[in-house]
This record gives C-alpha cells, structure tokens and sequence, in this order.
C-alpha cells in the first residue's frame, strides 16, 4: 500500500463520506477503474484517476483489492467509513516507521466483505502496537544497543498466524528487537525464561555466525512479555517438554 503526501490526505479528508463510499464502492465491489470513477462521480475531477486512487489507498486498499468483495454494499462502507477515526490513519499514512513491517502481516481475502474494514483496523492496531513498543524501550532493540527505528522490529512472542486479533495488538505478547535478534527469536534459536534470562537454541552454531551469546535481555518501562505468551514461544521451540 501506497503512502499518502499530506496534500492527498487533505483532498480525501475534505471529501463527503458519501463520495469517499462510492469510491470504495465502486472499486471494491464492482471493479471499476479510478480513471472511469471520477468519471461517474460528479464531485470529483478527472485527474487521471489520483483523485480516486488517493481515496482508495488512504483507506487502505489497492489494486490487490479491485473486485474483491462481491457481498458489500454501499451502506456497508459508509457505515464502516463513519466508525474509522481519520487522524490516526492521517498519522500513519505520515509516519516514517517501517511500512513493510506492518502491511506484510495483513491479509486481503474475500470474506473480508463481511467487515470492509477489518484490514484497515488491524493496519491501525499494528502501527499502534510499533508505537507503544517504541516507546516502552526507549527505541532501542530489547537485547542489544541498536536504535535506528528502521532497523526495529516488532516482534510477536506467540506467532501472528497463531494469535487472535486482541493479540496481535497485545503489548505483552511483543518485543521490540533488531532484524537479528529478531530473526533469532523468531526461528527458535533464542527465547526467553520467564524471569527473562536468554535461552539459547544448542542446534544453532552462534560462534560460527560470529553471533554473541552474552546477551542481556532488557525490561520495557511497562507491558512486559507475558510469561503464558513466553511459555508457548519454548514450547513451540523445543525449550520445554
């Protein structure tokens, strides 16, 4: 998904719900083009279709997403518009966090049809979450001294695939760590106790990777892992019979 310039959020957020509905609708439905939108809509200009595109991508969507939700309707969307709180998507569409991290984890699927705006929900939680942990580990990875955000992780204790939505989005269920330590814990080859001493796979060659086993673990200033999820990750990983 595309990020939006503060102009383009401007233009959507000064558009009626109506017209921003039958945007979705148009599109998410019916599969027609953003050129052939502004076309049918006559508070919008035909600008090459940016103007449609822009509505469609603040809220969320692109071209993975055309067609694909046959059982909506417009009152669907527009109720759904008029529950989404716009400022927080405005912050993220701004945000200089990682986007990868956060789209890779939501899924379009066509049973989305029965909530439009499932994926824009969990969007939000997720960049809630990435904030939340940034905050509670001062932006700085949980097992080492790296602080760039860019290279911050956040990482799910029980997997994303396994959690359920109230998870997903559960501070204590996530540590904020580098790509490798996050990779690390996310194979298995670290873990956690639960007065959080690192754990360490013995079917992973540390020395040969050139990877230190001196690691110290540091507690976030609150929404510290939660031992069930911690218990779960060893399980899972071989720690614990």
């Amino acid at each position: 998904m595309a990020k939006l310039d503060q102009r383009r959020i401007n233009f959507v957020k000064g558009l009626p719900i109506d017209v921003r509905a039958r945007v979705l609708f148009y599109f998410l439905k019916e599969g027609i083009s953003n050129r052939k939108i502004e076309g049918l809509i006559d508070e919008l200009n035909e600008e090459d279709g940016w103007q449609a595109w822009s509505v469609i991508h603040f809220y969320g969507f692109d071209g993975n997403s055309k067609a694909k939700y046959p059982t909506l309707t417009l009152k669907k969307i527009k109720d759904s518009l008029l529950n989404v709180n716009v400022e927080e998507l405005e912050e993220f569409h701004l945000a200089n966090s990682v986007e990868r991290e956060i789209t890779a984890n939501i899924k379009f699927t066509e049973n989305d049809g029965k909530d439009v705006l499932r994926t824009i929900k969990a969007r939000q939680g997720q960049y809630k979450l990435r904030k939340t942990l940034l905050q509670n580990y001062n932006c700085k990875c949980a097992m080492c001294d790296i602080n760039n955000p860019k290279l911050l992780i956040t990482s799910h204790i029980k997997t994303w695939s396994a959690s359920s939505a109230d998870e997903r989005i559960n501070p204590s269920n996530s540590i904020l760590l580098c790509k490798l330590h996050d990779g690390l814990f996310e194979y298995g080859y670290i873990s956690l106790n639960d007065d959080y001493e690192v754990l360490y796979s013995p079917t992973f060659d540390f020395g040969s990777q050139g990877i230190s086993t001196n690691i110290t673990f540091t507690k976030p200033i609150c929404d510290k892992p939660s031992s069930v999820f911690l218990k779960e990750h060893r399980l899972k990983h071989g720690y614990e019979l």
